[in-house]
């Protein structure tokens, strides 16, 4: 990844999500300013009146760096995938790809594979649905996800509210990052859960052996190290990971 991964993870967040007080905590960092993220709030406001993209799509004329575009890409998927009024697959599918062209961080790229697979879903093209599932799952075979789902534990060491000491600061980033960790492990687990029930769900009927999934895992990524984790996983009971 790129060093600047965690500010586009950041930037796509907060933006494919639409939620207002991320955006806003947000403003200011390089390469997308505050008039970009009110900009994109109000055109998500338009949406939802017109029942139209178009507002969305009118900012990548005006937005063009690649941080902003990636966004864009992410955010205009998700209201043809999922927006009341303007559902339409085929579209979403077109703007994943442009996104998925992007360098992203693991998060955001398991996620919009999740969603372009329901899009392909929705078009009846399995066999793609099948693929970005499994890409999916290939991702997330890279982690050890075998001990449960992580509890957040408090910070062992006083943290203090606005103060200026440096050393509190440096316990605050302490603990930020350990709750990313605990936040990212989670995600994997759900997303992992998420993945394998689609993919119980699109692959062909009377091809239950590992042999077909295999053979595509093969056309996706040239490590069949991971080949097994993913049988396994597939002929194992799926249980819910969060309590």
């Amino acid at each position: 990844m790129k060093t600047n991964s965690t500010l586009l993870l950041t930037v796509l967040l907060a933006i494919a999500f639409r939620i207002s007080p991320a955006i806003a905590q947000f403003q200011g960092l390089p390469g997308c300013s505050q008039e970009f993220y009110r900009d994109v709030m109000a055109a998500e406001k338009l949406v939802n009146q017109t029942k139209s993209v178009e507002p969305m799509i009118a900012l990548q004329k005006r937005y063009t760096n690649a941080t902003e575009q990636a966004s864009l890409e992410v955010s205009i998927g998700l209201d043809y995938n999922q927006r009341t009024g303007v559902v339409n697959p085929s579209n979403a599918v077109v703007h994943f790809a442009a996104a998925l062209r992007n360098n992203l961080p693991e998060q955001t790229y398991i996620e919009i594979l999740m969603w372009r697979g329901g899009s392909f879903e929705q078009l009846k093209r399995t066999n793609e649905a099948l693929k970005d599932y499994l890409r999916g799952l290939l991702a997330c075979s890279y982690y050890d996800l075998s001990g449960g789902w992580p509890e957040i534990q408090n910070s062992k060491v006083p943290i203090y509210t606005n103060s200026p000491d440096p050393q509190n600061s440096e316990r605050l980033r302490d603990y930020n990052t350990y709750r990313k960790s605990i936040d990212f492990q989670r995600f994997l687990l759900m997303q992992r859960y998420f993945l394998i029930e689609a993919v119980k769900r699109v692959r062909p009927e009377g091809s239950k052996s590992d042999g077909l999934i295999v053979e595509i895992l093969g056309t996706l990524s040239p490590d069949s190290s991971r080949f097994g984790t993913i049988t396994d996983w597939l002929k194992s009971e799926n249980r819910r990971p969060w309590p």
